[in-house]
């Protein structure tokens, strides 16, 4: 298999944004966003703002997410990389 940085290199598409699969959990587990920021301790615009691929995923939150829903801090952390990496790429290529 060709190294991370090739595949993402290649990667015609976005990957998926951090936010979007934290909708999918919360979906799943039908919880709203203002529950789940009280359960991570930050305010409900926060999450919002993720979900809707506005803001990162920081260290702060990947911690958080990490502890609430038990799949560690560098699931969070590798997705926003990922994003933040093509994204750059992308920039570079104009």
């Amino acid at each position: 298999m060709d190294n991370w940085q090739d595949i993402t290199d290649d990667r015609l598409v976005r990957p998926i944004h951090p936010g979007e699969v934290i909708a999918d959990i919360l979906n799943d587990l039908d919880i709203n966003t203002g529950h789940f920021a009280d359960i991570l301790g930050v305010s409900n615009q926060t999450i919002n703002e993720i979900i809707n691929g506005q803001s990162s995923i920081t260290v702060d939150i990947a911690i958080r997410l990490g502890k609430a829903l038990g799949n560690g801090t560098r699931l969070w952390l590798n997705l926003q990389q990922k994003v933040n990496l093509w994204d750059a790429l992308q920039s570079h290529k104009e």
